[in-house]
């Protein structure tokens, strides 16, 4: 489908999945919505099977990770998948009793992450064994360490059936090439982690973040922080200056109601013109990117709300003195 066509159903399925009991946050519903903009049904139903799966997370799960806008997201994405309740709440405590046999090991939210990556990932089984040996090599050093995204991504390698030797020597290349560009080497460890688990040549993607980073002088609504900041992710992806022209222009037609916080608004219209593209946004890698912009709008509004509290106190306690 066009951009346009993804947009008109995207705001279909969003007052469809906001029109649900108990009613979502919009920043749910809209990822929520974004992540079913491939499935066959009609919003209505999708909605409806998106709010039974919710049910029976917080049935289950109760205070228990994922929760909030991340809680509804998974129940998007366990229904764009066709995975059962039953098997992510069985891998999710097949991971917690494992990781039980590790040494200094803290799974993220619970084991929920690598859960849905594994669930979504693999149709036949649930590669919890595979899932430690990969995370095992892919760990970093512990001043680096980011339990979500160390659980990310060896998820989706484990559930792929990838071998973490290949997949570290793949990570070690892209990551020299990155590294010597200068304005590339910032993102360099990311730009290698999609690199290898996408089989992307890092040459091919430093050429598209070249032409990107230069169409900026040209392009004055390129010159967005977000954008910037998604460059080299965009070229491993494939994307062109043509397709950040695309998500500017999508990112524009957006209802107001979808926040700019923390890059949401960018993430989603990545989203969406990217929606149903092979290698782009593809199962698990899908569920990765509406995810992790979840989390990135999250962490930025509690940020925001912080600030503005102690802003206020502030202002008071001057004001009183």
């Amino acid at each position: 489908m066009s951009d346009a066509e993804n947009l008109d159903r995207l705001e279909a399925l969003f007052e469809a999945v906001r029109s649900q009991c108990p009613r979502p946050e919009k920043l749910a519903a809209w990822l929520s919505a974004s992540t079913l903009l491939t499935c066959e049904d009609t919003p209505e139903a999708l909605a409806q099977t998106v709010s039974g799966t919710h049910a029976q997370l917080r049935a289950e799960l109760g205070w228990r990770s994922p929760t909030g806008v991340l809680r509804w997201l998974y129940a998007a994405m366990l229904t764009q998948s066709d995975v059962p309740v039953e098997r992510f709440l069985a891998a999710r405590t097949a991971l917690r009793e494992g990781a039980s046999g590790f040494k200094r090991m803290s799974l993220h939210a619970g084991g929920a992450r690598a859960a849905l990556m594994l669930c979504i990932g693999s149709k036949d089984d649930t590669p919890i064994e595979r899932f430690f040996e990969m995370r095992e090599a892919l760990a970093p050093p512990w001043w680096r360490a980011n339990a979500a995204v160390t659980d990310t991504y060896a998820a989706i390698h484990a559930a792929r059936g990838d071998d973490p030797a290949e997949v570290l020597a793949r990570r070690t290349a892209a990551e020299a090439v990155f590294e010597a560009h200068p304005r590339a080497r910032g993102h360099r460890r990311d730009g290698a982690k999609l690199c290898a688990l996408l089989g992307v040549d890092p040459r091919e993607a430093l050429a598209r973040f070249k032409a990107l980073d230069a169409a900026r002088q040209t392009y004055k609504p390129l010159r967005r922080y977000a954008f910037r900041q998604s460059y080299l992710l965009w070229a491993v992806q494939g994307l062109t200056v043509e397709d950040a022209l695309a998500i500017h222009e999508v990112r524009e037609a957006l209802p107001r109601s979808v926040s700019s916080t923390g890059g949401a608004r960018t993430a989603l219209a990545h989203l969406v013109h990217t929606a149903g593209r092979n290698g782009v946004q593809d199962g698990a890698l899908s569920a990765m990117d509406a995810v992790m912009a979840a989390q990135m709008a999250m962490m930025v509004s509690v940020i925001a709300a912080t600030s503005v509290v102690t802003t206020t106190s502030a202002s008071s306690n001057g004001s009183s003195t």
